[in-house]
């Protein structure tokens, strides 16, 4: 079926969810969003699981998604690969009631996000490692059980990350190996370790090259199930999910290819 173009405005982002899940209904073959990630996490949450192609025009502080998909930066060149580049179907996470396109997670990296999510005084790639420094000060790393498929961890933890691309937060390689339309997110785990530490590791994130520290578990699942001891947040593609009480558990799985994306 063919249908005609048209534009919507969203006055909020949290509006694009449903603005999407009408344009599904509606048969509308590819959805165009102008955005950064947060905003493709909003349109996802209408597009799971429908025939309808999300045509992602990168216009955010952190393009990972476009990144991944090889979407072009400059505005003609993205609306033009959006329109005619093949749809394929790539894997989701879903973590209760949302679906994550790239991460979802909870910890420092989670609290990082937060912060980054308040400043309004200026954008761009920086906005995550000032975010970052800010955080580590009065960070106090909580006490996790993790179990994925074939294996368990129990200890004090940085943060609990479950990555379906290989980066986040603006092109931190957080899971370099990660691949978004293989079934299986990569779980991230980073142990308690001092600022010191954490500060010598973090710039290596920025070209995958903190994987191989020994204090970093590294494992592919297409389930995982998380408990801190105390309340945390939980985010999902650079957006608040939820708040998380101590003890609960978070579950995350794997929704093999429900998303379909042009390129």
């Amino acid at each position: 079926a063919h249908h005609q173009g048209g534009l919507v405005v969203t006055r909020r982002v949290e509006d694009l969810a449903e603005q999407a899940r009408r344009a599904a209904e509606d048969g509308i073959e590819r959805l165009l969003v102008l955005g950064g990630d947060g905003t493709m996490h909003q349109a996802a949450q209408g597009l799971a699981g429908t025939a309808t192609a999300l045509g992602v025009i990168p216009r955010g502080t952190g393009n990972d998604l476009a990144l991944a998909l090889g979407t072009p930066r400059g505005l003609d060149e993205a609306v033009r690969h959006a329109l005619t580049a093949p749809v394929r179907r790539i894997d989701l996470i879903r973590a209760g009631e949302a679906v994550c396109i790239g991460y979802a997670g909870a910890g420092f990296d989670s609290e990082v996000t937060h912060r980054a999510n308040q400043v309004q005084r200026f954008r761009g790639r920086w906005i995550y490692p000032w975010a970052a420094l800010r955080t580590l000060v009065g960070f106090q790393p909580p006490q996790a059980r993790i179990a994925w498929d074939g294996g368990t961890f129990d200890g004090p933890v940085m943060f609990v990350d479950a990555a379906n691309l290989p980066s986040y937060g603006g092109g931190m390689r957080i899971a370099p190996a990660a691949r978004i339309d293989d079934g299986r997110m990569d779980l991230v785990i980073l142990k308690k370790v001092s600022r010191a530490t954490f500060l010598s590791v973090f710039p290596k994130v920025y070209k995958g090259d903190h994987v191989g520290h020994p204090e970093l578990l590294l494992e592919t699942t297409r389930r995982a199930e998380i408990t801190f001891d105390r309340t945390l947040d939980l985010y999902g593609g650079g957006e608040f999910l939820r708040t998380v009480p101590a003890n609960e558990t978070i579950v995350l799985e794997m929704m093999a290819g429900g998303l379909a994306v042009a390129g």
